[in-house]
């Protein structure tokens, strides 16, 4: 059943964003009037990058156009490597609702395709119900439906009553069938062994924890410990012999330090991180992903997205704990990527009850607020995510890559707000967006 719907929307999505169906293989010669390639290198200007099969065959200055080659000049605009978001969610609907498992992936084919049209190659999906992350990630693959890369968690594994539960059940109601292992929720480190063979057997490709309570959800605290050191420590043995990554969420100081002890791959959030478990960080290759958008995002617009009291309440709180673990580790040599902590929610849902407006582009662009410089923040948003990810065929534009690039307007590198102007994106070597004037 859920083939069949996400079936029919590729049909409704196909037509307006201009996919490889348009493109078919063959040679893209791309002509750029500034090349950040490498958001580590200085930028080539002008820049060249011949693109064959999908696949990046040069990137140099004054290349000549291969003979046949399909040429897109972009001269007038900066062009880097796509993006990629670390940390995303999935709009399934308005807060507070649960639509039924093929509703919540038709509308969620809408984020990713909204994610592609922004120029984001990449995205991790930390936290889903139902296996509708995994179930969007095969549709991509199979070219069913367009969105980008994506690395899907499934179910996070959290508590009855902690940060992944969402659901205020009276205790009168049966709960044994929704409380499970299947379903990410644990009560013992046999439960946390069962959960993350269960997650990954069914498609996930990243373990997320929900060491401690966060924000979002009604039922807990930020600084409650959630899942214990023994449970986390079964869950990350567990995965990394599956060769899966584990990502902790974890928003006080006592659940960094135990998830960090357990052996996590990254950490995401970090309010609480102290200077010894940065220098931890640093020294065993453990990336931060701090999520400040999202946190920024509550305190602007959260009054006016209608979101509960105990959201605004607790992010409030929160907040500065948040951003001084961001800088802390920013200090400390930490690697940092970006995650937005988002969905991408597509433009029609903005303004509805509970939602915000967010994508990896304001958090690169919150990044530099917080202290980065942007060649760091692109740094994050682009190589280091990818790093983390495991995506080794994007985060940059070279030989033997996948053919990705997003033209912009403006210079990201002396105003970071420029990335908000995507003009051209190409992905595998596929233009899929052209927002230039008259094209």
């Amino acid at each position: 059943m859920l083939n069949k719907v996400l079936v029919a929307a590729s049909f409704l999505l196909l037509g307006t964003l201009g996919l490889a169906a348009a493109n078919p293989p063959g040679t893209l010669y791309v002509h750029c009037g500034k090349l950040i390639y490498d958001s580590t290198q200085p930028p080539l200007s002008p820049g060249d990058v011949v693109i064959v099969d999908g696949k990046v065959q040069a990137v140099g200055s004054h290349l000549d156009a291969p003979a046949g080659a399909r040429k897109l000049d972009l001269s007038a605009y900066t062009v880097l490597p796509g993006f990629v978001d670390g940390h995303t969610h999935l709009y399934t609907g308005p807060r507070g609702e649960h639509p039924s498992d093929p509703l919540a992936a038709v509308r969620a084919s809408k984020d990713v395709a909204y994610a592609l049209d922004l120029g984001v190659v990449g995205m991790r999906i930390l936290g889903t119900e139902g296996f509708i992350d995994v179930a969007l990630a095969n549709a991509i693959d199979e070219g069913t439906i367009p969105g980008p890369h994506l690395i899907p968690a499934a179910h996070a594994l959290t508590i009855p009553g902690g940060h992944g539960d969402f659901i205020a059940l009276p205790p009168s109601m049966p709960e044994h069938e929704f409380y499970t292992p299947l379903n990410g929720f644990i009560n013992s480190p046999a439960d946390a062994e069962a959960a993350v063979h269960l997650q990954i057997k069914y498609g996930a490709k990243v373990i997320k924890i929900l060491a401690s309570g966060g924000v979002m959800s009604p039922l807990d605290s930020p600084y409650a410990e959630q899942v214990s050191a023994e449970e986390m420590k079964v869950i990350v043995e567990e995965a990394h012999m599956d060769n899966t990554k584990v990502a902790a969420h974890c928003e006080n100081s006592k659940t960094i330090h135990d998830a960090l002890m357990a052996g996590v791959d990254s950490i995401e959030h970090g309010a609480g991180l102290t200077p010894e478990d940065a220098d931890y960080m640093k020294a065993h290759g453990i990336v931060l992903d701090p999520t400040t958008y999202i946190v920024d995002s509550i305190l602007v617009y959260g009054e006016k997205a209608h979101l509960p009291d105990y959201i605004m309440r607790k992010g409030r709180d929160l907040a500065a704990k948040q951003f001084a673990g961001m800088k802390l580790a920013m200090s400390q040599g930490v690697t940092i990527g970006a995650g937005s902590d988002m969905s991408y929610s597509p433009p029609e849902a903005w303004g509805k009850k509970g939602v915000l407006k967010g994508t990896v582009l304001d958090e690169i662009i919150d990044l530099v607020h917080h202290g980065m410089t942007p060649q760091q923040a692109l740094t994050a948003g682009t190589k280091n995510t990818a790093a983390l990810l495991g995506l080794d065929q994007v985060g940059s534009i070279a030989k033997g890559k996948e053919g990705d690039l997003v033209a912009v307007e403006g210079d990201p590198l002396s105003d970071i707000h420029a990335i908000s102007n995507t003009q051209v994106v190409v992905f595998r070597g596929n233009v899929v967006v052209d927002h230039r004037s008259g094209k």
